[in-house]
């Protein structure tokens, strides 16, 4: 994995595509991101699987080991729909619950289709509510959205650009793990969704 540490003044570009052939690169696509955070997304052969790996990353995060946002442990069934799997929350050091920061990740990746009827109510589906108009969701959403596949379970997290290696490091059972740089406004987007959310659906 490469190195995503940056300058906040030098963008970071994620490639959405490649083309090419036995001549090289016919064309090339990608998202100029200017931020500190990423849209982390890892896969895993099942739940207890995906439910292990939260656990992981929330203690480490309490004990302050990695910088993480949020995180949400979805399962996908045979057909693709995204439902959600209720764990125990945890609020960051900054305050916001990790499930509401999940829930406005989980809105930019996925398209509504798939997650109607996977949510029922509370902060996650506020989230989710607050975060549909993010301008640049669809080209995240190419990026990541293949990563959970039908039939299989998975993480979404909101990590810090400096934290990616080690979220990946921490959780080594995940079949793919897939992350793409945030930049600065759709990062202050999801906060203010799971801020609003929070507000309007307290968890518990």
């Amino acid at each position: 994995m490469t190195d995503n540490t940056t300058s906040s003044d030098e963008p970071i570009v994620g490639t959405v595509g490649v083309i090419a052939d036995d001549q090289g690169v016919l064309a090339e696509g990608g998202i100029a991101i200017q931020g500190n955070q990423a849209l982390l997304l890892a896969r895993f052969a099942d739940m207890d699987a995906a439910g292990a790996a939260y656990e992981v990353l929330r203690e480490a995060e309490s004990k302050r080991a990695i910088d993480i946002q949020g995180v949400l442990v979805v399962d996908a069934d045979y057909e693709g729909k995204i439902k959600i799997r209720k764990l125990t929350d945890h609020h960051t050091r900054t305050g916001l619950a990790w499930g509401a920061v999940g829930g406005a990740a989980l809105a930019i990746i996925f398209p509504a289709t798939l997650l109607a009827g996977a949510v029922a109510g509370g902060v996650v589906g506020a989230a989710i509510g607050k975060a549909g108009n993010i301008k640049t969701k669809s080209d995240l959403a190419k990026e990541l959205a293949d990563v959970i596949t039908p039939g299989t379970s998975g993480i979404v997290a909101v990590v810090d650009l400096t934290a990616v290696d080690a979220v990946s490091r921490a959780i080594p059972d995940a079949a793919e793990v897939k992350s793409v740089p945030i930049d600065a406004e759709t990062a202050a987007a999801v906060t203010d969704a799971a801020k609003s959310a929070s507000a309007e659906a307290p968890a518990g």
